[in-house]
């Protein structure tokens, strides 16, 4: 997460832990609500973001949006994978998932795309 007040997230996805949470309260303006969604604009550079509502077993993203069109069904499941591998890194053992023998993730038997799509990890 960036510090400074000025400066842009540079990312296009961040797990909504309390720093982030902070930011939103101070930096964001709730713009709409639909579902499961709420959509913020960034004060500072004028950006939309998607945020989950809360759900007691769900991890939350703040995802950027690039466009406003269908934001509610807007799939970032490329990018939460991405942030998974980003957050977790590479091991140097092989997923076990059946016929896979892509690299698994730290600490745990199974790469990024089996991690989040078989088993449901997020974070």
């Amino acid at each position: 997460m960036v510090k400074e007040d000025m400066k842009v997230f540079s990312e296009y996805i961040y797990y909504l832990d309390k720093e982030v949470s902070d930011k939103i309260a101070i930096d964001f303006a709730l713009i709409d609500q639909s579902g499961f969604y709420e959509l913020y604009q960034y004060k500072i550079d004028k950006t939309y973001w998607r945020l989950e509502k809360a759900d007691k077993y769900q991890v939350q993203f703040l995802v950027r949006m690039e466009s406003l069109n269908d934001w509610v069904n807007f799939d970032s499941r490329n990018l939460e994978i991405g942030l998974l591998l980003k957050t977790r890194g590479n091991s140097i053992k092989k997923c076990i998932w059946a016929g896979c023998g892509e690299i698994s993730l730290q600490r745990i038997v199974y790469c990024e795309l089996h991690a989040y799509l078989e088993m449901g990890i997020r974070k």
